[in-house]
């Protein structure tokens, strides 16, 4: 029951930040257009009404893919939000009515998880298809892909708990061409973004993990 809650919570707060974001862009717009006519054409106006739409199909995807008891599925199941991701991110780069404002940094900044799924489905898939095949013999694999695990209502908590062993399994299981250090480093950098995503605060701390020391970008937050 309690889950069904906070999923349901999840929605109404995701469907309001939607609406905000298009009210927010078409007010931006508006200003740029009323303080100087030549400055925002009425063509990058309705530019910016197809990249609110291309933001809320991006919305409803995050929103869709985020209703499971699990933090990740294989990286295949990823594309079509990586897709939408793009979209929107050409469509806003489009939008140059207010000189010196980047509406691609403003609006993506609001889908940190866009960057993690792009990483995700990219340099990392062979890497996650071969943690995927582990989570039989590691357990914070099993909490990280298997939707028969219920995460517990702190899902900020239980994610920050799972991190050192998947640092380690990505170092062991997935040292392909030598490059498993480097993968536990981008693995971090982005970590920080599906983090954000799941509304988690995120602050910077230092763990040892084997015998090698890496600096975890946001990975403590919320207890």
């Amino acid at each position: 029951m309690a889950c069904g809650c906070a999923v349901q919570l999840f929605c109404w707060v995701c469907l309001l930040f939607t609406v905000m974001l298009f009210i927010g862009f078409i007010h931006v717009v508006w200003e740029a257009t009323i303080s100087k006519s030549d400055f925002c054409s009425r063509a990058q106006l309705l530019t910016g009404v197809e990249c609110a739409k291309k933001t809320r199909r991006l919305e409803d995807a995050l929103m869709a893919i985020n209703q499971t008891t699990r933090f990740l599925r294989p990286p295949s199941e990823y594309q079509k939000v990586v897709d939408l991701c793009e979209n929107a991110q050409n469509c806003f780069t489009k939008i140059t009515c207010e000189d010196g404002h980047d509406f691609v940094a403003d609006v993506m900044d609001n889908f940190p998880a866009c960057e993690f799924y792009k990483f995700y489905t990219t340099e990392f898939s062979q890497c996650a298809e071969r943690l995927l095949s582990q989570t039989s013999n590691i357990t914070c694999l099993d909490t990280l892909f298997n939707a028969k695990q219920t995460i517990r209502f702190n899902r900020c908590k239980q994610w920050l708990d799972i991190q050192p062993c998947i640092y380690d399994a990505i170092y062991e299981e997935c040292n392909f061409d030598g490059n498993s250090t480097d993968l536990v480093t981008r693995y971090s950098e982005t970590a920080r973004d599906f983090y954000r995503s799941m509304y988690c605060e995120p602050k910077p701390e230092r763990i040892n993990t084997i015998d090698i020391e890496y600096e975890i970008i946001g990975l403590v937050g919320q207890s």
